[in-house]
C-alpha cells in the first residue's frame, strides 16, 4: 500500500539522505517536503500517514517541536528524528504521544519504512482501541440499568467499586458527580438484602464461569428510600485482579405495576358487582365470580361471545343505538337494563359501561360493571305504589286521582273534547262502623271499592278520596246522558247488601257530578263543582245523584 509521508526537516542535506534512503527500499512511499512547521501548515488540507520532523526547526525546537506538531496533524501518526548523541529526546516524544523516533544516520533503508508502517499500524491500533473503548462508554453510559464495576476480594466486607455509570449514580444517589471508583461496595449496596447481594458477588467472582442472574434483591438508595432491584453479574478481571461487572436493574415500578395488578386482580375477584371485560369488537374476554353469581353463567359459556346474549327482548333496537352511541362519545354509559339469567329469568342490572383506550386514542377494551337492583327496583315501585294508592282498598289515593285529572284535562284542552268527575259519598256507613266495628268497616269499604270498578272502564279511574268518599274519572263520559249513566250504574250495583264477616249491611250513596269544561278547566274547580253537587244530592234526600248547576229535582232509587 502507497505510503504519503510529510517530512518536516531544515537541514537540506538531512531530507536528501532521508529520501534516498527511503527510495533505496524499493517500497511505494511518497514525500512532501517542508523547511518548518509554518511551510508544513501550508499542506495542512493534505492528508498523510505519517509525518517525520526533525526537532530542531527555524521556528521550534526539542520537544516543543514535538508537541506542536500533533497538535497540527492530530490523528496522524508522528516519528521525530533526533542525533546520534540524543537519543533520549525521541523517548521523551514518544512519552508525549508521538508513535516512534529515528536516528539520523540510519543506513537500513527497509528498517527505516519499517518504522514508518508500523507507526502508521500502531496508530491505526490505538485509534481502533480508543474507538471501541469509546463505543463502550457509550453503551454503558446509554444502557438503562445501572452498571457498576466491583473489586472483589475474599473479604466481602473489603469489595470495591472500580466503576458504576451515571444510571448507577441515580439509582442509588450516592457520589452525584463522581464515578464512585474507590468507594466501599457497602457504601452503595445498602438496605434488607445489600449483605446477600454482596456475598452473592463475590461467590460470581471466586467462580469464574460466566455471567449469571443472581435474583431480586431489595435494596436502598443514598436517601433510604427502598427499591427493588434485578441483580445479574458476571467475573471479569481488572489489572490482574478478581472482578465482577454487576448490572443492576431498577424494578421499583414494576414492582408497584405488578402489586396494582394483584390487587386489580383481588378486587376483580371479589367484588360484589359483576365484571365483564371485552375487545374492541365487544366479544367476553372475561368476567367475574359476581358476574356468574348474578347471571348463572360461567365464564367458559360466555367468553368469546357478545354481551347480547344476556339481552331480556324488553329493549328495542334503538335504545341500544342510543346506549353505544353515547359510550362512543363519552367514553361511557350508565342506565339500568332488563336482562335475562341463564334459567331465563329477566332481572334488572344498574348497568356502567366504559371504553379503554390506548396511547393512540384506539378503542382496545369494553368495560362493564353491573348490579342486580331487581330488589331495588320492586321495592321501589312498591313504595311509590304505596304512596299513590289507597292502602286499604287498592284503589288510587287522592294524589294520584288529582294528578291524572290535572293530566287529562291537559289534554281534553287541547283536543277539545270533556270528561265528567263524580264525586261519591257513601249514606249510612257510620251506622255500620259504630255497630258492627271498623273492622267491618274496613270489609264494607273494600266491597264497595270492587263494585265501583266493575262499573266503569279501564280506562276511568276510580279512587278514594278519603273516609267514605271516592271519585270516578271517565274520559268517555263527555256528555250528560253518559255521565248520568254511569251514575245510575254505580247506585244499582250499591243496592245488594255487603257481607261484612259476621254481619249483611246495606248502604246507598250520593253523587255529584260535575263536567269539563262546562263546570270548569282546572282541578280545583271541577272537585269543587262535583262535591257540591254531592252535597245537593245528600240534602235532595240522598241515594240520588245531582249534576253541578242543576236545580232539577234528581232522580231517588229505592234500596
Amino acid at each position: 500500500m502507497p505510503l504519503d509521508v510529510l517530512l518536516i526537516e531544515d537541514n537540506p542535506t538531512d531530507a536528501r539522505l532521508f529520501e534516498d534512503l527511503v527510495n533505496d527500499s524499493g517500497d511505494s512511499v511518497a514525500i512532501k517536503w517542508a523547511r518548518s512547521i509554518a511551510e508544513a501548515r501550508d499542506s495542512a488540507g493534505q492528508v498523510f500517514d505519517v509525518v517525520v520532523t526533525d526537532l530542531g526547526l527555524p521556528d521550534s525546537r526539542g520537544l516543543e517541536t514535538a508537541e506542536r506538531v500533533l497538535a497540527e496533524y492530530p490523528g496522524c501518526p508522528v516519528v521525530v528524528m533526533t542525533g546520534l548523541d540524543d537519543p533520549q529526546a525521541g523517548v521523551q516524544a514518544v512519552q508525549a504521544g508521538c508513535q516512534d523516533y529515528v536516528v539520523k544516520g540510519i543506513t537500513d533503508p527497509a528498517l527505516l519504512v519499517r518504522t514508518l508502517r508500523h507507526a502508521v499500524e500502531r496508530r491505526a491500533a490505538e485509534r481502533r482501541i480508543r474507538e471501541s473503548e469509546e463505543r463502550f462508554r457509550t453503551l454503558i453510559e446509554m444502557s438503562p440499568d445501572a452498571i457498576v464495576l466491583i473489586a472483589m476480594s475474599d473479604v466481602p466486607e473489603d469489595a470495591e467499586i472500580m466503576f458504576a455509570n451515571s444510571v448507577a449514580r441515580r439509582l442509588f444517589k450516592v457520589g452525584a458527580g463522581s464515578d464512585l471508583a474507590g468507594a466501599a461496595a457497602s457504601r452503595v449496596f445498602n438496605g434488607i438484602d445489600a449483605s446477600g447481594l454482596v456475598h452473592a458477588l463475590c461467590h460470581v467472582s471466586r467462580e469464574g464461569d460466566g455471567p449469571r442472574g443472581l435474583g431480586d434483591f431489595r435494596l436502598s438508595d443514598g436517601t433510604g428510600a427502598r427499591i427493588a432491584v434485578e441483580v445479574s453479574a458476571a467475573p471479569v478481571f481488572v489489572d490482574g485482579r478478581r472482578a465482577v461487572q454487576a448490572v443492576v436493574r431498577d424494578i421499583s415500578a414494576r414492582r408497584e405495576r405488578e402489586r396494582e395488578q394483584r390487587l386489580a386482580q383481588a378486587v376483580f375477584r371479589t367484588t360484589a358487582e359483576a365484571m365483564m371485560i371485552t375487545d374492541a369488537e365487544r366479544r367476553i374476554i372475561t368476567v367475574n365470580p359476581a358476574f356468574t353469581q348474578i347471571t348463572g353463567y360461567p365464564v367458559e359459556d360466555v367468553r368469546g361471545r357478545s354481551p347480547s346474549l344476556l339481552a331480556s327482548g324488553r329493549h328495542d333496537a334503538a335504545f341500544y343505538a342510543d346506549m353505544w352511541e353515547t359510550l362512543e362519545a363519552e367514553g361511557h354509559w350508565r342506565g339500568d337494563v332488563w336482562n335475562r339469567r341463564s334459567d331465563g329469568e329477566v332481572y334488572v342490572q344498574r348497568l356502567t359501561i366504559s371504553r379503554i383506550t390506548d396511547a393512540d386514542g384506539v378503542v382496545t377494551n369494553y368495560v362493564g360493571v353491573f348490579s342486580d337492583v331487581t330488589e331495588e327496583k320492586e321495592a321501589s315501585a312498591a313504595l311509590q305504589y304505596s304512596a299513590s294508592h289507597d292502602a286499604l282498598t287498592g284503589l288510587p289515593n287522592r294524589a294520584l286521582m288529582v294528578d291524572r285529572l290535572e293530566q287529562a284535562l291537559g289534554v281534553h284542552a287541547r283536543t277539545g273534547g270533556g270528561l265528567s268527575v263524580l264525586f261519591i259519598d257513601l249514606d249510612g256507613f257510620k251506622p255500620v262502623n259504630d255497630t258492627h266495628g271498623h273492622l267491618a268497616g274496613d270489609l264494607l269499604l273494600q266491597g264497595v271499592a270492587e263494585r265501583l270498578r266493575g262499573c266503569v272502564r279501564d280506562s276511568d279511574t276510580v279512587a278514594r278520596q278519603g273516609g267514605d268518599e271516592f271519585v270516578v274519572l271517565s274520559h268517555d263520559a263527555t256528555d250528560p246522558e253518559s255521565a248520568a249513566t254511569i251514575a245510575d250504574k254505580i247506585l244499582q250495583a250499591l243496592r245488594p247488601s255487603f257481607d261484612v264477616g259476621a254481619a249483611s249491611v246495606r248502604v246507598g250513596a250520593s253523587i255529584g257530578i260535575a263536567q269539563a269544561p262546562r263546570d270548569g278547566t282546572t282541578v280545583e274547580d271541577i272537585l269543587h263543582a262535583a262535591d257540591g253537587a254531592m252535597y245537593e244530592a245528600k240534602r235532595a234526600g240522598k241515594g240520588v245523584w245531582r249534576f253541578a248547576g242543576n236545580d232539577e229535582e234528581p232522580v231517588l232509587l229505592a234500596y
